[in-house]
């Protein structure tokens, strides 16, 4: 009797099935969770597992229902594919909402116009960018979750998987794969456009890019952390060619150093690093932070683990951004007020609901600067609760279904403890101080629409001017989109030698601004 494996990030189980059995139901029995939107009905679309063998041909609702790129790196339907022997199926998790997905141009419909793909490949988000060749426009974007977060959502958990097990980064490099597809496909092209899509590029942190290029992971695992290569790969239509159109020039962008990618160099690229009027600073963040910096002259650059709170993860009541996912909280008349995605009833914090809420608690006085929660606050005391450790918690809805607790507090801490150590290091490695910076953005899928007021008030950022701060988003993916033609790529080769990668690991202070940064308070460290 054949057998069914189910991976899904580091649970395996296997269960035995029978000859033509519905694969959705051998998945079932493991009691791993798998969306069948339509109840196993067929008509949704939406069970896509990644098949590794054993499964028999497509029948004619998968080939409705899955591109022909889905189809060559394994995407099957659950509901429909049949076991013909033994099977290995890999399940990926929910897809979520995302401020990279847009419509800004119908330019790209027009048939002479050539066109171009740029990839974002996240740890968290993979975003695809259609962009007209003949004059760099960005047309459109759109999003999709990393299928590699069933893994963890680190990418120390990822790697930590791929080096103890050759089988579990292959699936690292197809769920990758995957990713892309389906973040091409959400842009929801016609054949007919799809067929004019000339160029391609992807971007993505060390982690990232080593597992897309099946690179040697045993110099990311142990120090100095650095990658294995930093060179461009400028065909690289050998990894992806089943998921462009013939052939469509692919090319991957070179690294700058020590978990420090070729996002990161995107973001130089885009915001204007090679020729800048002045200092300023860009700070990609997301649960691995970016922070890169100029005076003028000298780019430094670095890398430092935020870990997920950013992204709702490790949080009591945290989400990713679905429908009812809180991304801002404001106090009014004692109560707190909640803006949730989709106006609907709040279901969990987002990250940047995470920084709003301990933000106005923070200015409320039920948190204290050090990140306590009050034993004795002049608001929600009648509400506030002990865990089993005696922790404290606040509960956030009347309900009591949500509730912010001392571990979520920590949780922002290290967080932006590790953003702020970062920023401290790379000025003091230029000699400069906070007021020097005329410019600092703010990106990345967290970045890019986080409250600017909270940020400098919990210290997050050193005490920069407020009118020297905004929030931009898609740096990466929009700096991506310059590396689709030769003068861009060219530009990216030449930022790539000139950024200098600190190893912030390294530096005697780091632990001591880190510990110093938790301090929730607009000075923080330093």
């Amino acid at each position: 009797m054949p057998t069914v494996e189910v991976i899904y990030g580091e649970k395996l189980r296997t269960v035995e099935a029978t000859v033509d059995s519905v694969l959705g139901d051998a998945i079932a029995a493991t009691e791993l969770p798998l969306e069948q939107p339509c109840a196993g009905r067929g008509t949704c679309g939406k069970c896509k597992v990644l098949i590794e063998t054993g499964v028999h041909p497509p029948d004619e609702i998968e080939l409705a229902n899955l591109t022909s790129g889905e189809l060559a790196i394994g995407n099957r339907l659950a509901c429909r594919a049949r076991v013909g022997d033994d099977v290995k199926v890999t399940l990926a998790p929910i897809v979520v909402y995302s401020t990279k997905i847009f419509r800004a141009s119908t330019r790209y419909k027009q048939d002479d116009v050539p066109l171009g793909l740029a990839i974002d490949l996240g740890s968290t988000t993979v975003a695809a960018f259609l962009t007209t060749l003949d004059d760099g426009q960005v047309c459109a974007g759109a999003a999709s979750l990393n299928q590699q977060t069933v893994f963890g959502a680190d990418v120390i958990s990822r790697l930590a998987a791929a080096t103890d097990d050759p089988a579990d980064a292959e699936r690292l490099h197809r769920l990758a794969l995957a990713s892309i597809n389906q973040a091409v496909d959400s842009l929801k092209l016609s054949p007919r456009v799809r067929q004019r899509v000339k160029r391609a590029t992807a971007v993505g942190n060390v982690a990232m890019h080593h597992l897309l290029v099946r690179l040697p992971l045993n110099t990311l695992a142990a120090l100095p952390f650095q990658p294995h290569s930093k060179t461009a790969v400028p065909d690289a239509a050998y990894l992806m060619r089943d998921i462009f159109p013939e052939g469509t020039r692919i090319s991957l962008p070179p690294l700058i150093g020590g978990f420090v990618g070729s996002d990161a160099l995107a973001c130089l690229a885009y915001f204007g690093f090679e020729d800048p009027p002045g200092p300023m600073a860009a700070i990609d963040l997301g649960t691995n932070g970016e922070v890169m910096i100029t005076d003028g002259r000298r780019i430094v650059t670095g890398s430092t683990a935020a870990g997920p709170a950013f992204e709702g993860v490790n949080i009591s009541c945290g989400t990713r951004a679905v429908d009812g996912a809180i991304v801002h909280v404001r106090l009014d008349g004692g109560e707190l007020v909640f803006d949730t995605i989709g106006d609907e009833p709040p279901v969990g914090l987002t990250g940047s609901g995470l920084l709003s809420v301990i933000y106005e608690l923070r200015r409320a006085g039920v948190i204290e600067a050090s990140g306590r929660i009050a034993p004795h606050p002049p608001m929600f005391a009648d509400r506030m609760g002990e865990d089993a450790l005696g922790a404290r918690f606040i509960p956030l809805t009347t309900e009591g279904h949500l509730s912010l607790s001392q571990w979520d507090v920590r949780e922002l801490q290290k967080a932006k403890g590790a953003i702020r150590a970062a920023v401290d290091i790379l000025l003091g490695e230029l000699d400069l101080k906070p007021a020097d910076l005329e410019r600092v953005i703010l990106t990345g899928s967290f970045g890019g629409q986080i409250d600017v007021e909270a940020v400098l008030a919990l210290g997050m950022i050193p005490p920069v001017r407020r009118e020297a701060v905004e929030s931009i988003p898609n740096g990466a993916g929009l700096g991506a989109a310059i590396f689709l033609s030769d003068e861009g790529f060219a530009l990216g080769e030449k930022l790539a030698a000139r950024a200098e990668q600190i190893d912030l690991d390294l530096d005697p202070d780091f632990n001591m601004r880190y510990v110093n940064a938790m301090a929730l308070t607009p000075n923080g460290s330093g």
